[in-house]
């Protein structure tokens, strides 16, 4: 794991205020177990980054270590957080583009309920766009989750 990625641990934890002995304490380990953790020493269990992502109102936490620690890993949609509002709608815009086609694709393929060699072909073709729409989708929603994340954080200093 590079020295960037291991800092990710102590970078959402730090970005959330709290200091190691408190979110050792709240994640019933020792500050010695969350140093090593954060500085790739260990290898994070699954279940304490749950709780870090909990602790540290981080959901790209919990998102990012399964995406890059777990064989399931492969699985998740990659996602490019949006920086900016104009961001978070111009995925939003691609995404039902990119949508209406594919919806129309399917009904015409399902029409009469048979999916042949063609078919297939063009099916699978939209199931990879679907995808595609998904992952910005779901960046839209980290974007959410992260910007309500930090205005808790802003609200909680004033």
């Amino acid at each position: 794991m590079s020295k960037v990625c291991m800092l990710y641990y102590k970078t959402c934890r730090e970005s959330a205020g709290i200091k190691q002995e408190e979110a050792a304490e709240f994640l019933n380990v020792s500050p010695r177990t969350l140093s090593d953790y954060e500085n790739g020493k260990s290898r994070v269990p699954d279940d304490i980054v749950d709780s870090m992502a909990e602790l540290y109102r981080s959901p790209l936490l919990a998102w990012w270590h399964l995406k890059t620690n777990s064989v399931l890993g492969k699985y998740l949609p990659d996602v490019i957080v949006p920086k900016t509002e104009v961001d978070m709608v111009f995925q939003g815009i691609l995404a039902k583009d990119k949508l209406a086609p594919i919806i129309e694709g399917i009904k015409e393929i399902m029409s009469d309920g048979v999916i042949d060699d063609l078919e297939e072909n063009v099916l699978n073709n939209h199931i990879d766009d679907m995808r595609i729409v998904n992952n910005k989708l779901t960046s839209i929603i980290l974007w959410h989750d992260v910007r309500v994340k930090k205005e808790s954080r802003t609200e909680a200093t004033n």
